[in-house]
């Protein structure tokens, strides 16, 4: 029997077309998990300012596991 069950947040940059096999699993929220993706962004793509744009279609890929 499970009292608690937390959904964990998950995203893959995949999931929104780019070529890059980053994946965030396991993030407790989707405020950690959106500052994951700014580090990796600016990292990984050169983004340093995500647009809000990006950010909505970010959220519309996030996965609760």
């Amino acid at each position: 029997m499970k009292l608690f069950s937390k959904k964990k947040y998950y995203f893959e940059c995949k999931s929104i077309g780019m070529n890059c096999g980053f994946q965030v699993k396991g993030s407790s929220s989707e405020e950690e998990l959106l500052e994951i993706l700014k580090i990796h962004a600016k990292l990984a793509h050169g983004i340093s300012q995500m647009p809000e744009d990006l950010v909505d279609k970010i959220k519309q890929n996030v996965k609760k596991i």
